[in-house]
This record gives C-alpha cells, structure tokens and sequence, in this order.
C-alpha cells in the first residue's frame, strides 16, 4: 500500500520564503534524483502532520502529487521543530521503477511469547535494532521484515541473517561480508 499525499509547487527559496509558508500553515520540502532537476514544493502542515503519522510513511514509498503529476518518493530527511515537535521541511527522493534503491525498513520480531526461551525457561526478548537497510527495487519494497523468534533458547542471539527476506531484497550489512552480521535482538534473563 503506497500512501498519497499532495503537494504544491513553490517558486520562492531561502530561509526568509520557507518562514512565510510555515507561517501561512504550509511545510516547505524538496524533491530530487532520478533524470528531473530538483523541484520545490510546499505541503498542508496538518495533512502532512496526519501523513507522518501513518505507519510506513518514513520508511517506505509515497506517492506525491503535484499540480496532478503523480510520483513515487521516498523520505530521506525530516526536520523537526526541537520544541514542537511539528515539521520544519522534508527532503524526498524519486524512486524509478527500475532501479534499485537503498532505505531502511523496520524489523517485526514475532512469536517471542511462544519460543521455548521466553515460554518456559524464564527469558524475555530484548530488540536492540529496529530498522534494517535494505537495497531491493522499488516494487519489491516490504512494510517491513520478519524476525521469527519461535526457535529462541535463554540466552540466544538473533542477527541479521535471521531475518526473513522476501524476494528480491537484499540486506546491505550482509552484501558487505559474514563479519557484518550485526545482532539485532536476544532472550536474556528476565529482571522481575
């Protein structure tokens, strides 16, 4: 599910122009890549508020509309007010259905309750990675990758080559050798 947002071109640049639009309600933002010249535009704060609030929105693609045009992004940088917490301006990167392009995807641990480590010996599952890198094509892009746990024993690793990869998706930690395979999670004693 690819989510839709629309978007406003904007012809003005600067620290003074993107002030104004946020005073007027509106988030200053850039789209670049691909053979296009890099392009301004402008969203509605609160539907863009709403948006970043949608699961999957920061780590997967989203179709942006401007002027009618549609295209496929993907968020690569998002400032925040440090007080607020509302958004300051967003840097997008076009996706091209044939090229491959390198993002980070979150990391879904399941089936911990029912592992024999958590279940009866006495453990409890620690996540210490949230997001993987990935590098796949736009088309193959998951909401997200599993890490089924249900095999876990007290006091075992899980790393990245534990991770279910669908086809076509390729781990970067991985493609750079066996030392890369960074853990991501554990059973460890429960501290009750």
């Amino acid at each position: 599910m690819t989510l839709s947002i629309n978007a406003v071109a904007r012809n003005e640049e600067g620290k003074g122009a993107s002030r104004r639009l946020r005073n007027t309600g509106q988030v200053p933002a850039v789209i670049y890549g691909g053979e296009v010249a890099p392009q301004s535009v402008s969203f509605k704060d609160n539907e863009l508020l709403k948006a970043v609030g949608t699961p999957g929105f920061l780590t997967g693609l989203v179709e942006v509309s401007v002027e009618g045009k549609a295209e496929k992004v993907l968020v690569k940088a998002l400032q925040r007010h440090p007080a607020t917490g509302l958004v300051m301006h967003m840097d997008l990167q076009r996706v091209q259905e044939d090229k491959a392009i390198t993002t980070r995807v979150p990391l879904s641990f399941i089936n911990a309750a029912q592992s024999e480590g958590v279940k009866s010996q006495g453990g409890r599952l620690t996540v210490e990675s949230k997001l993987a890198e990935v590098r796949c094509l736009p088309a193959n892009l998951p909401e997200v990758l599993i890490v089924d746990v249900i095999e876990g024993q007290l006091d075992q690793i899980f790393h990245l080559s534990d991770v279910i990869l669908p086809e076509g998706v390729e781990l970067i930690s991985l493609l750079k050798g066996e030392d890369h395979n960074q853990p991501i999670g554990r059973i460890g004693k429960s501290k009750r």
